[in-house]
């Protein structure tokens, strides 16, 4: 028994030790990157700031303390709670007790972000750019932006803001810059000489080149019957075949491009990509038809 309460007593001796040598005083204020905060909210936001002891562990933040001091005239509250209505850099003052530090802030507010859509990939085909573009309210492009991104890292990965296929599937892509995001839809196909034997929920991508008045056609397994079809550029050239469907009750195709379908097959329906004679005749014309066979629901 004596043993057993020598042993209590020395656990609880070490807990109370550990919890003592947690609440060590505020040692160094950061905020941002280097104490620069870049804002592209339009929205009210708080100012990321951290508390750190000398030994470097983070300490609550809840008392620390905002003013503005010099530049641009952002609405500050006493919390650190900005308003960036217009383009413009302010400094800030920043304080916890004895610790001061300065606080650039950088405002650029976001509007909009264009971008986002249906971005079709092959697997094992060089990485695509990412192209989008953050707007102001008058419409004039913002340089100085922090984003964040979500995507399934398993089907896709990012290289800066290129985008490069890692295995066959579907994810949708979010860039996130201040208030707004733009969106993608992402097809990861796998490369295929026929869409013969495609299974439910996979994407084949075949290859074709055309001359004028040529044409090259897939045929379509009837069951499951539901399959959306494109037709997307290789690497080579932006001038790619048309597509019609045969024995298939489709949606889309119906704009000059036609270039994509959503479609019940029926029996013998086929895709087919085909180069007009009387459009640019001496000209080859290449691409992927990409088929997607939807998974029944």
């Amino acid at each position: 028994m004596i043993v057993d309460l020598l042993m209590r007593y020395r656990a609880w001796v070490v807990v109370l030790f550990a919890v003592a040598g947690c609440k060590r005083p505020p040692a160094r204020l950061v905020a941002g990157l280097a104490d620069t905060v870049i804002v592209n909210n339009g929205h009210p936001v708080r100012m990321p700031v951290h508390v750190f002891d000398a030994a470097g562990h983070l300490l609550p933040d809840t008392g620390v303390r905002f003013q503005w001091t010099s530049g641009a005239p952002i609405p500050v509250s006493s919390r650190g709670v900005v308003t960036c209505k217009h383009a413009g850099d302010a400094t800030l003052r920043a304080w916890l007790g004895p610790l001061v530090t300065q606080v650039v802030v950088r405002c650029r507010p976001v509007r909009d972000v264009l971008g986002g859509g249906v971005l079709n990939l092959v697997l094992g085909d060089p990485p695509q750019d990412l192209s989008f573009a953050p707007v102001d309210s008058a419409g004039r492009p913002v340089t100085l932006i922090t984003a964040g991104v979500s995507y399934d890292s398993t089907i896709v990965s990012l290289e800066g803001w290129r985008i490069r296929a890692r295995a066959p599937g579907r994810t949708g892509v979010d860039i996130y810059i201040g208030d707004t995001w733009a969106h993608w839809l992402v097809s990861v196909y796998e490369h295929a000489s026929t869409v013969e034997g495609i299974r439910p929920g996979q994407g084949l991508a075949v290859p074709v080149r055309l001359a004028g008045g040529e044409m090259h056609s897939l045929q379509l397994p009837p069951s499951p019957p539901t399959y959306s079809v494109s037709i997307f550029p290789d690497r080579d050239t932006l001038r790619v075949p048309r597509l019609a469907m045969l024995a298939a009750n489709c949606d889309g195709g119906l704009t000059i491009s036609r270039r994509h379908y959503w479609c019940f097959a029926l029996h013998g329906a086929s895709v087919v990509a085909y180069h007009p004679k009387e459009d640019h005749p001496k000209e080859e014309w290449s691409g992927m038809i990409g088929v997607w066979r939807e998974v029944r629901p």
